[in-house]
């Protein structure tokens, strides 16, 4: 028989081949794709609307049998009236339930100037999208966040949310150029409906954790409904995902050489394969053998980056991160990216001038680096304190285990 673990190996090989048919399929026969993706995706919307519309049903039923006169069919009024209970309350729920904007440190005008004006020269190229706030976050990415102002998503408010490892792996260049990247993606110039599936990914993930938060029954069947619904869009958006990006780094451009962008491609990439795969990892051991507050994790990341893309460095990073690939399904390969735009190598440079976070963030970034160090160690105690705990729980079953011979 086989192992798990070959079993396991061969149905993801599968899954993999399965992923790459796809992706075939979708290139050859996009339109197709992406009609039944939005036939999906509608489906979403008439979930939304499918309580209020058959509470509004079950009342327009009732008064009518109540109006008919006669003999009342006492079923029929049984099964409008339970009706009216459930959809009523699913719908108030619904109404009443405001969806949460994205969390992380607050950047007001008044304290990042320069980075309000940048966001504001992109947004006057792109034409859209109005950005109503920015925040930073503590995870590498760069992102609008679109927050529904109401049960259904079609009127919303946009977040700008730039994660601080971005800003400090990067120089002020690149993140413009990243950041160009990223308005033109929502811009949905020529690429509205692939941009509208793309986004709604997020915005299904986002009704989980509003009703994940509440205890009602109503909330329950919201939540696990689109617990269900979500997984599977997002299984089944991976290859929009994927083209929206690739349209992504064609706006961006519209502004810059195609030299400027293989460049910002490659120190992303390279980025966050060393994020993902050195620096996290490292800082997670010597957290669980060391005492945490020893560690601070985004202070020191400046230094890191500096040291580690030296000129020395810079030709293994090259066959490191066009041979590897990172674990975002929803984000193409390098090669892919580099082929995109009309490349196939990348260009990497030493990093030695000022990061974007000291450019951009001025004298906030100070408080957001103190912030961001204090929620790591306040999450790495946590997780220590998890593992004791479950130890102790351990330790009387085997002394139970262990002492077991008479």
């Amino acid at each position: 028989m086989e192992s798990v673990d070959k079993i396991k190996l061969r149905v993801l090989n599968r899954l993999d081949r399965i992923n790459q048919q796809l992706g075939a399929l979708t290139q050859r026969y996009r339109r197709t794709f992406v009609f039944f993706i939005s036939l999906y995706a509608i489906m979403g919307y008439a979930f939304v609307i499918l309580f209020p519309v058959l509470f509004i049903i079950s009342i327009n039923q009732l008064i009518e049998i109540t109006l008919a006169g006669g003999t009342i069919n006492w079923l029929s009024t049984s099964i409008w009236t339970l009706t009216i209970l459930v959809t009523g309350q699913v719908s108030y729920r619904m109404i009443v339930t405001k969806p949460i904007p994205a969390v992380g440190f607050t950047m007001p005008k008044s304290k990042v100037p320069q980075l309000y004006n940048l966001v504001e020269k992109l947004r006057l190229h792109f034409k859209r999208p109005s950005i109503a706030r920015i925040i930073v976050s503590s995870h590498y990415e760069l992102d609008i966040v679109k927050t529904p102002k109401w049960m259904l998503p079609i009127w919303s408010s946009n977040t700008l949310v730039i994660g601080l490892p971005l800003l400090i792996c990067l120089n002020p260049i690149q993140f413009e150029h990243m950041l160009a990247r990223k308005m033109g993606q929502f811009s949905k110039r020529h690429n509205p409906v692939t941009n509208w599936l793309y986004q709604l990914n997020a915005i299904w993930k986002q009704y989980i954790d509003i009703y994940a938060k509440q205890t009602s029954i109503e909330s329950l069947i919201l939540k696990y409904f689109f617990k269900a619904y979500s997984a599977v869009y997002e299984k089944l958006t991976v290859n929009v995902a994927v083209l929206d990006e690739l349209n992504a780094d064609n706006y961006a451009m519209e502004r810059y050489s195609h030299i400027e962008i293989c460049k910002m491609i490659s120190i992303d990439m390279a980025c966050r394969w060393f994020l993902e795969n050195r620096y996290w990892p490292a800082l997670d051991k010597a957290a669980s053998t060391s005492p945490p507050k020893q560690l601070n994790p985004y202070r020191k990341l400046s230094d890191v980056i500096k040291n580690t893309f030296r000129d020395e460095n810079l030709p293994k990073f090259k066959q490191l991160i066009i041979h590897t690939e990172h674990t975002n399904a929803r984000l193409p390969s390098l090669k892919i990216r580099l082929e995109n735009i009309g490349h196939n190598k990348p260009v990497l440079k030493s990093m030695t001038s000022e990061s974007a976070a000291e450019f951009y963030l001025e004298n906030s970034l100070n408080g957001a680096l103190n912030l961001m160090d204090k929620l790591w160690l306040k999450k790495q105690k946590k997780e220590i304190k998890t593992k004791s705990r479950f130890k102790n729980l351990l330790k009387p079953i085997f002394k139970i285990k262990g002492g077991g011979g008479n």
